[in-house]
């Protein structure tokens, strides 16, 4: 229970509380904790009343995994006693609705909190349960991947090995499920103090961001076809992210679907624009191609709405879009990502294209695997930007945040100035004394909007305002990354980019920090610690990620 704050105005005693919720259900609690808002994932299951539910096997099971992760994210000292609880969690379940999937968490939660007899005894019996040809409602792959992990926790590494290969022989493109199967065994590695390289055998494909010059003649590719082969196969390719200029980006995406991986295109702007400007110029055959490479890609994502004249900041937006995308799905799918560029021969170590050696020095600064190809020009190249290299002098890229109190809005005036002398003007003194300040402060009603240039610089900042303390009023924090119209006299922020955070902010998460596509992409091009992101939702066209701190970062 909240303590009650004392008004001045009449002496009574008036809780500072939003209306109560609806009841949340236990997907909506499990993707709050996918987001990163593991405490308010909590607060939301004692909310429900689902921490006095013992007799139901779902919520018990949803208790296992949330004591999970926050055991995953707890200070090295603290795991054992927290996985120890999930354990205990899953056990209930499992007491009242037997099934492989608690059995197992049960077992490798036991190992991880140190219990190695419990662990291995547990492996055993759901070993010789696997073995008794129950007829289990769950998939083959499952099935095999579940005894692996068993085997496993037994000791028996050989065996586990053959089980996670039939396991992937019967799924052979369930990437996630591999990726899932191969995280949960490298945890088990870890505690065992064993080692784990021979899991690289079963991760997924490499993802691969690509770039290069478009000084390719449309006849005079079979070279650069056969290179691009031959180091797409060297790094075991299986997901491609870039765009489809004339030239080397064709060639290499064209290489990409030939050997089966997967084309993920991101363009600068959309699609007709983007052909007038970097295809259609350089010959009717690289239309043709262009086409032929569109209609047989995996996705398609159009970073801006910008028409007409060339914007390079768009250009830079995609770029860190698909790099980011690279690292993104490489993470998710427990594999790597690596670069491959090709580069003409002009000095230095990216030739002489500006934004190739952009991309080139971005990539190396993360510490990422990179091929470069040198090719040298056999086609004249026009200068996209001439007469305008900068684009409009009032746009520029802009890492956008909409901070905002969850329930604060619901108040009444005298419970709101409760809320702003207990709460809201506490969090004020302490963020303005963090030392850190936006490119850009805005009003936004009972909000704020936040700007800065990079989203690595924003997502910092995300990171202090939820340390701080506002209960009972979580933030709600939605991020966009986005060209956008800064203008002066008086400050403004405007756009297209700015009214789609508007519709991040209103589906944003209570206890966590909910971004955009081109926001979670673009933050993971950047060196240094990464958080995890986690696809959430959506707002309208948007596809939404929560960002949280990795956990063992904590």
């Amino acid at each position: 229970m909240l303590a009650p704050i004392s008004t001045p105005a009449h002496g009574d005693t008036v809780p500072i509380s939003p209306s109560p919720p609806r009841r949340p259900s236990l997907p909506a609690i499990i993707t709050a904790a996918r987001a990163g808002a593991l405490d308010q994932a909590w607060v939301q299951f004692e909310q429900g009343g689902y921490d006095r539910a013992i007799t139901d096997p779902g919520a018990l099971a949803v208790k296992g995994r949330l004591l999970k992760d926050r055991a995953l994210c707890a200070p090295p000292a603290e795991r054992s006693s927290r996985f120890a609880e999930a354990a205990a969690a899953y056990t209930a379940a499992d007491a009242i609705a037997p099934q492989p999937y608690t059995r197992i968490n049960v077992a490798t939660l036991s190992l991880l909190a140190g219990d190695t007899d419990q662990a291995t005894r547990t492996a055993r019996r759901l070993l010789d349960w696997l073995d008794s040809r129950t007829d289990f409602a769950e998939t083959a792959y499952y099935l095999s991947a579940t005894r692996a992990e068993a085997l496993l926790l037994c000791g028996n590494r050989e065996a586990s090995e053959q089980a996670l290969a039939e396991a992937i022989a019967h799924d052979p493109d369930g990437w996630t499920d591999h990726a899932s199967t191969v995280r949960q065994l490298a945890l088990i590695l870890t505690a065992q103090h064993a080692d784990s390289e021979w899991l690289d055998r079963y991760r997924p494909p490499r993802s691969v961001h690509y770039a290069g010059h478009l000084g390719i003649a449309s006849e005079d590719h079979g070279a650069l076809s056969a290179a691009v082969s031959a180091a797409l196969t060297d790094a075991r390719a299986g997901f491609g992210y870039g765009a489809l200029a004339a030239g080397a980006d064709i060639v290499i995406a064209e290489v990409l679907l030939a050997a089966g991986a997967e084309l993920h295109v991101i363009l600068p702007t959309a699609v007709e624009n983007f052909i007038g400007q970097s295809v259609a110029p350089y010959g009717a055959a690289w239309v043709t191609r262009f086409r032929g490479c569109l209609a047989a890609a995996s996705s398609l994502l159009e970073a801006t709405g910008v028409t007409g004249g060339y914007e390079p900041l768009a250009t830079q937006l995609a770029a860190d879009i698909a790099m980011g995308a690279a690292v993104l799905n490489a993470r998710q799918l427990q594999s790597a990502a690596v670069q491959l560029l090709v580069v003409d021969d002009g000095p230095g170590p990216f030739g002489d294209g500006q934004g190739t050696a952009r991309d080139g020095l971005r990539w190396r600064a993360g510490h990422r695997p990179q091929t470069i190809l040198v090719v040298p020009r056999s086609a004249p190249v026009a200068a996209s930007g001439q007469g305008s290299p900068e684009g409009r002098p009032d746009r520029r890229l802009a890492a956008m945040l909409h901070i905002a109190f969850d329930g604060i809005d619901t108040l009444d005036e005298g419970a709101f100035a409760d809320a702003l002398d207990a709460v809201i003007a506490p969090f004020r003194h302490s963020v303005n004394s963090s030392g850190v300040t936006p490119d850009l402060t805005l009003p936004a009603g009972n909000a704020r909007i936040v700007a800065f240039a990079t989203p690595e610089a924003a997502w910092a900042y995300a990171r202090m305002l939820l340390a701080q303390s506002t209960q009972p009023f979580p933030l709600r924090i939605g991020g966009h990354y986005t060209l956008a119209h800064w203008l002066a006299d008086p400050a403004a922020l405007v756009g297209r980019g700015v009214a789609e955070l508007g519709q991040i902010a209103a589906a944003a998460m209570p206890g966590a920090v909910t971004v955009s596509e081109a926001f979670a992409t673009a933050l993971m091009a950047a060196p240094g610690t990464l958080p995890d992101a986690e696809p959430v939702g959506e707002a309208g066209s948007l596809r939404l990620f929560g960002l949280a701190n990795r956990a063992q970062d904590q």
